[in-house]
């Protein structure tokens, strides 16, 4: 009992920042758009939408536990590139390198998360 209440919480509290991501991006594209179009990806204000709404989606899936293995797999398919592209720290300047790398490193971390999630949900 006690650990499907500490897996409903986990499922919760990830899909957060999921949603809230998709939410924003879905507010105010242009940004995320303009930054993974320099860097030459196809498409970018189309992708940029397709990816926060199924961060949208997925998410809600679970954080109501529907389908949470299928939701966790969709969120570390759009987490990957969001990570790659959204935040290479590596391209950029001093002042904004360690910016980057945090938000980087807390993907991965989220992207540890949900790779839990695919084994236990």
């Amino acid at each position: 009992m006690t650990s499907n209440l500490i897996v409903r919480c986990a499922e919760i509290l990830i899909a957060l920042e999921f949603l809230h991501g998709g939410m924003t991006v879905m507010r105010h594209p242009e940004e995320r758009a303009a930054r993974i179009a320099r860097l030459g990806f196809p498409f970018p204000l189309l992708s940029v939408r397709v990816n926060a709404l199924l961060m949208i989606g997925a998410s809600l899936f679970l954080a109501f536990g529907i389908f949470a293995r299928s939701a966790a797999i969709i969120l570390i398919i759009c987490l990957v590139p969001t990570t790659i592209f959204g935040h290479p720290f590596w391209l950029e300047t001093a002042s904004q390198r360690n910016a980057q790398l945090t938000h980087f490193l807390k993907n991965l971390s989220m992207l540890g998360g949900l790779l839990l999630m695919t084994q236990i949900a």
